[in-house]
């Protein structure tokens, strides 16, 4: 076979210079420049990332804000809690606690609390809380910092107190010496860092029973039989409410020795404390007063913590304002506190009953009718001698406690004996005595 070569001819040449310079042309960087395909995937890859970046933003300010809005809440639940006159427990404490449980417990960081008086308590308290951020760390922003403060204070004007100051027998020696000083310096921390005339306070010594003196008695319907003290007796209904009626009768306690047998007047131990000092001191402001009250205090008897605490509260509450306005009226409660106690749903009010005791409640006493009051069957000469009438079948109807025995007529003799009423008994004797 024979091949036989055509050289290249100028049109070929022509031809294949032509199709070299169009493809030239057609992809130079001129060219390149002026093509518009695929300009959108520039412009969608540069929205992509500037939508990454804006969304990351979003995100960290996001937790940012999530984080400074616990902060801020947590602050401002736990000192308004604090803040609270009636919240007893440490005011520190309690924005610790709310912090902990809200996890943030080392984000908290001072606390201070103002509560120099006795009606008005206020807390402040700070946080802090540092946050690392996902995305704005690519622009160099390594930490954000949440903080946060908050406030909170509650005053009240009006103080009204109660002080339950227990008088029984194991008060007696180093505890009723430790518990004057304690109560006096607590009415004068308190009148000192309360408004003149916005704080009253009501002192109610308590043993067995509680003396609230005659002219607190005269406001109750008490069928009264002796002058020497001033207790009620309260049967059990009476401590399921703070309230006592004025109107309801009630029944006085007799001025009787429950705890001693003994016919010596001076050494009888009396149910109801007649002492100047174991009398309830009703609403004053009057320092000296209280303090005069406090040292006069005399430690005997059982113990009825339920009793003292009844009067304290019954002398808070609003229920009682018609008996300090009758003291009032008599000059026994100042005239500015009249209208004391207040009501706490339509005033501001503090309302504070402080109980000061050594023990438990021990056996109260009550004289049984129909030996409270009325004519007795013992008779008492005037050189006194004693005799007890009992009506026997015998003629020897007398019994002579001085050398028991039984006979016709009254020891000391039938003219010059008389016969004693049952206060003016217990009076004299003590129960035990009279008994034996």
């Amino acid at each position: 076979m024979v091949i036989q070569y055509e050289p290249e001819t100028t049109n070929t040449k022509r031809q294949a210079q032509s199709r070299f310079q169009r493809c030239a042309k057609r992809y130079s960087v001129a060219a390149f420049a002026r093509d518009e395909e695929g300009s959108l995937v520039i412009l969608t890859l540069a929205l992509v990332l500037l939508l990454a970046g804006v969304c990351g933003l979003a995100v960290d300010v996001m937790r940012f804000e999530q984080r400074r809005t616990d902060l801020q809440q947590t602050l401002d639940r736990s000192v308004l809690a604090a803040a609270s006159l009636s919240q007893r427990l440490n005011s520190k404490a309690v924005v610790t606690d709310y912090f902990v449980k809200a996890g943030l417990g080392d984000q908290l960081g001072d606390v201070e609390v103002d509560d120099t008086s006795a009606n008005y308590r206020m807390v402040t308290a700070s946080a802090t809380s540092r946050l690392t951020p996902f995305f704005m760390q690519l622009v160099h922003v390594g930490e954000l910092e949440a903080s946060g403060t908050a406030t909170a204070e509650q005053h009240i004007s009006n103080v009204e107190v109660s002080l339950v100051l227990d008088i029984s027998g194991s008060m007696r020696g180093s505890r009723i010496n430790n518990l004057r000083p304690a109560a006096k310096e607590f009415v004068t921390t308190v009148l000192a860092m309360s408004e003149k005339s916005r704080v009253s306070m009501s002192i109610i010594p308590y043993n067995a029973q509680v003396n609230i003196g005659r002219p607190m008695l005269n406001e109750f319907n008490v069928d009264t039989f002796q002058d020497s003290s001033s207790c009620i007796e309260l049967d059990d209904s009476a401590f399921t409410t703070v309230d006592l009626s004025t109107s309801a009768p009630l029944k006085q306690n007799s001025h009787f020795d429950p705890y001693n047998n003994t016919n010596n007047q001076n050494n009888l131990e009396r149910n109801c404390p007649p002492q100047a000092g174991n009398t309830v001191t009703p609403l004053t402001d009057n320092e000296n007063q209280l303090n005069t009250a406090i040292d006069n205090l005399v430690a005997y008897g059982n113990t009825s913590i339920d009793v003292g605490v009844k009067w304290g509260a019954y002398l808070l509450n609003r229920n009682s304002n018609p008996v300090i306005q009758g003291l009032a009226a008599g000059n026994i409660v100042p005239a500015k506190f009249a209208n004391r106690p207040l009501d706490a749903a339509t005033e501001e009010v503090l309302k504070v009953l402080v109980v000061m005791t050594d023990g438990e409640n021990t056996t109260e006493y009550k004289i049984n009718d129909p030996y409270n009051q009325g004519t007795s069957n013992i008779y008492r000469a005037g050189n006194g001698r004693v005799s007890v009438y009992f009506d026997r079948a015998g003629d020897k109807d007398y019994y002579w406690p001085r050398n028991k025995t039984w006979n016709k007529t009254r020891d000391g003799g039938d003219d010059v004996s008389t016969v004693l009423t049952w206060p003016e008994v217990w009076d004299r004797y003590s129960v035990t005595y009279v008994a034996t």
